[in-house]
């Protein structure tokens, strides 16, 4: 008995050191009841210090640890209270659901199995049951997910229209035909994606990603601007020891070279052809913040004009961080690129960032924005019109509640200007989205 305090003793000594890890997104979203939450969890705590023993209090202080996310604390009292007493079926289910969270799965399929034989009420068994049937899910080499998205979009610019009143050739005014300018529409969107995880057994936990989607936007009015969309990709991960490139000094570095193949079409007449070749280097920085370096070439050939066709070869480089105290995630992203087109008057080169922001809402609802701006200066002027220069912004914000374990509704905005020192080229418009989407395909 005395050695048995002496152990627990030792284990709140050691959640001392790890008061306030966070190993999963906590179960409460909300600042201040994960404040208070954790307030409490810190006085069970020193309850425990008086009565180390004690299995209510230790049963509430796993119970408090798993609600502000940190599930590794949770398991090491779990584990000791087996020490204490091996005969308690409840702690073994608890046990099960905890390393299965964490992807020990090996662990979390002993727990639960060993569950059965202190023969639970059905409703435990059919638990358990549903808990091993996702182990060997989650345990097979190839995992796949479809989602399908159906929904509707207003429109400020429904006929891509120019957003200026003249136009300017040389030395002459032209006014911009009203036809030309833009007009409001209504559309109907279709979205498929299926995506594929390939894990390849290594010893590194390598995988290897597919990924394909379909996307139709279809006019109420301007159906000659209605738009298909394909998009295919493959990327292979390969987790890298620690410190790999010790220049970065990186946590879980990984390096993921991946193509991406596009094909755009106009009312059904294909438009655009994109070929991109990119090579990611990613991990967690010692601030504890996520990095992705990536650079990238990718071929673009136009079916409405040859002159276009042309390479992007770019670099980007990010971070994100999750903001003390809350569940909020910043983010920004900086970008280089040029162009090198059959036309010298197509060469451009691009200087742009981007700023993101998301937080999870009340009543199971996420917020997340994000703001870019491109700065974009072609090399050669075009003919009639001179030099070229263009800025182009835009904001966007969406909300998003699941509904189950298969349904969502996403809310949308989006707004976009284009402003350029060519007027052709001037372009602004507001969309608002509204869509449902599925994932749960058999």
């Amino acid at each position: 008995m005395v050695f048995k305090r002496l152990i627990f003793v030792f284990l709140l000594a050691f959640l001392a050191e790890n008061l306030y890890p966070q190993n999963v997104t906590p179960a409460i979203s909300d600042p201040v009841q994960l404040a208070q939450a954790e307030q409490k969890r810190q006085e069970v705590f020193k309850q425990l210090f008086k009565d180390p023993t004690n299995l209510s209090l230790l049963f509430e202080y796993a119970n408090l640890s798993i609600l502000v996310g940190d599930l590794e604390g949770a398991i090491g009292v779990f584990e000791q209270m087996l020490i204490y007493d091996s005969e308690l079926p409840r702690i073994r289910l608890e046990l099960g659901v905890l390393y299965f969270r964490l992807g020990a799965y090996a662990l979390a399929n002993n727990y639960l199995k060993s569950v059965k034989e202190y023969d639970p009420p059905p409703e435990v068994v059919a638990k358990v049951d549903g808990f091993l049937a996702a182990i060997v899910n989650a345990e097979q080499s190839i995992q796949w997910q479809q989602n399908l998205g159906m929904g509707f979009k207003h429109t400020t610019n429904g006929n891509s229209g120019i957003n200026a009143d003249f136009i300017e050739i040389g030395d002459f005014l032209l006014p911009v035909d009203p036809n030309s300018k833009r007009e409001s529409d209504r559309s109907t969107m279709l979205n498929y994606s299926l995506s594929i995880d390939q894990d390849l057994n290594h010893p590194r936990g390598d995988n290897i990603q597919y990924f394909f989607s379909y996307g139709s936007d279809t006019l109420d009015t301007f159906t000659q601007f209605n738009v298909q969309s394909n998009v295919l990709s493959v990327r292979r991960n390969f987790n890298l020891d620690e410190n790999y490139f010790s220049f970065f000094n990186l946590e879980d570095p990984v390096f993921a070279p991946n193509i991406n193949l596009l094909r755009v079409l106009l009312n059904r007449e294909e438009i655009l052809r994109s070929g991109r070749i990119s090579l990611d280097y990613s991990g967690i920085l010692d601030n504890g913040s996520s990095m992705l370096f990536s650079y990238y070439r990718d071929e673009k050939i136009f079916k409405t004009g040859s002159q276009k066709n042309g390479r992007i070869n770019g670099m980007s480089y990010g971070q994100s961080y999750v903001l003390p105290g809350s569940q909020a995630l910043i983010g920004y992203k900086l970008i280089l690129e040029n162009y090198r087109a059959n036309a010298g008057y197509e060469f451009y080169e691009n200087y742009g960032f981007e700023f993101s922001y998301s937080k999870p809402l009340r009543e199971n609802w996420q917020f997340s924005s994000k703001y870019s701006y491109q700065d974009k200066s072609h090399d050669e002027d075009y003919p009639l019109f001179g030099a070229r220069h263009d800025e182009m912004e835009s904001l966007r914000m969406n909300i998003m509640r699941p509904f189950g374990s298969c349904w969502s509704l996403n809310l949308g905005a989006v707004h976009s200007s284009s402003d350029s020192s060519i007027n052709i080229y001037k372009r602004a418009s507001t969309n608002l989205t509204a869509q449902v989407n599925y994932q749960c395909f058999k």
